[in-house]
């Protein structure tokens, strides 16, 4: 009898075990959609009465569409867990989620093979990689990592698996270390943080579980999971193929969202959401309302940018003064980063340096920062080589740079190419011309600036 009773009392914990849909973000959405859709009925009613606001009007006729669509993205992240945790993959913030509903739907039709390829296809492109990657590495507590990363991630993108997997796992492991004071894989690591989906209980609460399970037998039948104990004991002797070392770098790319939680002070909090009384419903959806008709509004404005064709040397010229270029353009921003190079100006350059990268830097900082790397290092001359509009916001720049080793006195030229944002007040990126904003240099990350090749000291 009381064996029963334990067993119904594990089934209730478990039916009343929260799922990604229930965070606390979505609970929020849920009301904001809701008091949206009541809001829409008291305007219609207003209507009846002779009322009528042209921006509401806009924004109600796409209202239905953007909440269908919200309602796709709210349940993914359970289905795909709910699918995909137990063969080694878990949804995360930043995963895309066209791959993630992908594979939801090819799961439910019965196709879970196919969807896994659909992911290890995903997890073995350079770019869609890389652009993860590279969010991971700003992280100051991943830099010291920086080169262990970029090898291992070279050797997975060429087959080298035998190598890729015991360095995705041991930085796996040393990584939620430097956070936690415990390892990704100890038996007691609580890596579940409120309000998250990479940190959910389905997600990295469920990978370390199951990643870490005690492997005890030698084998060499290949394996499909990156079970740490396993490999790095030398048991699993079959781990190195290109499913394991996919779902080992799909769990290190996602505790960049887990840190993220971390660092906003998520950790630790257990928050229940509390519907909001009527009227603050309503002052939250006439806000949404005036937010969405302005994404809109920005969503027209890049879909009617125009690309610029530029030849350097004759549609603007290789090299002049900063007034020699248009006012607001990303050549005119670089060329002025160089002219306060020249004139050993870090304190204007570091005003110059992407916002939405530094961000959690000072200007000074990064001004002392800049004069360190520059040291014993003199630009003699600078020229525009190619400008490229890549996008509404971005824009990249090839320069040839003419340095001086002011100790040796001899000079060296390189061509590097310059990635440029454009940014508002708050390091948010704004498509050209859409509203006031300003042309700033991606450097990432600051201490390293690659177009020098040669450092102090070397």
């Amino acid at each position: 009898m009381g064996k029963k009773k334990n067993k119904s009392k594990k089934r209730t914990r478990k039916q009343n075990k929260k799922q990604i849909k229930d965070n606390y973000s979505f609970k929020e959405m849920d009301m904001t959609f809701k008091g949206a859709h009541d809001f829409q009925q008291l305007y219609l009613l207003a209507k009846e009465f002779g009322l009528k606001e042209p921006k509401f009007e806009e924004a109600f006729q796409k209202f239905e569409e953007s909440y269908n669509q919200y309602k796709v993205l709210k349940i993914i992240p359970d289905r795909f867990n709910h699918f995909f945790a137990k063969k080694g993959w878990i949804a995360f913030e930043n995963l895309n989620f066209p791959l993630m509903e992908k594979c939801v739907k090819l799961a439910e039709q019965g196709n879970p093979i196919e969807a896994e390829d659909a992911l290890i296809k995903y997890f073995t492109n350079r770019k869609q990689v890389n652009f993860l990657a590279n969010r991971l590495m700003a992280l100051k507590e991943f830099q010291p990592r920086r080169t262990l990363m970029l090898n291992a991630l070279e050797d997975h993108f060429s087959g080298r698996y035998h190598a890729s997997v015991p360095l995705f796992l041991m930085m796996i492991d040393g990584f939620v270390n430097d956070f936690e004071h415990i390892g990704f894989f100890a038996e007691n690591v609580e890596l579940t943080v409120w309000d998250t989906i990479a940190a959910h209980d389905s997600g990295l609460g469920a990978i370390t579980k199951i990643f870490g399970e005690s492997r005890k037998k030698t084998t060499d039948e290949e394996v499909n999971l990156p079970y740490r104990n396993g490999i790095l004991h030398g048991r699993d002797l079959g781990y190195a193929n290109v499913k394991v070392s996919s779902k080992a770098l799909s769990t290190l790319l996602a505790l960049r969202d887990w840190a993220d939680a971390i660092k906003a002070g998520k950790k630790g909090i257990d928050k229940e959401f509390v519907p909001p009384s009527f009227e603050e419903t309503m002052t939250q959806v006439a806000s949404f309302l005036e937010q969405y008709q302005e994404t809109q509004k920005q969503k027209e404005h890049m879909n009617n940018w125009v690309k610029r064709e530029l030849t350097v040397g004759e549609d603007l010229s290789e090299k002049g003064e900063v007034s020699d270029y248009s006012e607001n353009t990303p050549e005119r921003a670089l060329i002025e980063f160089h002219y306060y190079l020249v004139e050993k100006n870090y304190g204007k350059m570091a005003k110059k340096v992407s916002k939405h990268i530094t961000k959690d830097k000072t200007v000074g900082k990064l001004a002392g920062e800049l004069r360190e790397i520059f040291i014993g290092k003199k630009l003699v001359d600078f020229k525009l080589v190619n400008v490229y509009d890549n996008a509404p916001a971005i824009s990249e720049i090839e320069m040839l740079l003419e340095f001086e080793r002011e100790e040796e006195h001899t000079t060296y030229e390189i061509i590097h190419k310059f990635r440029l944002s454009y940014e508002d007040e708050n390091g948010e990126t704004v498509a050209r011309g859409y509203k006031e904003a300003e042309w700033r240099i991606m450097i990432r990350p600051i201490q390293e600036l690659e177009y020098l090749h040669i450092r102090k000291g070397t």
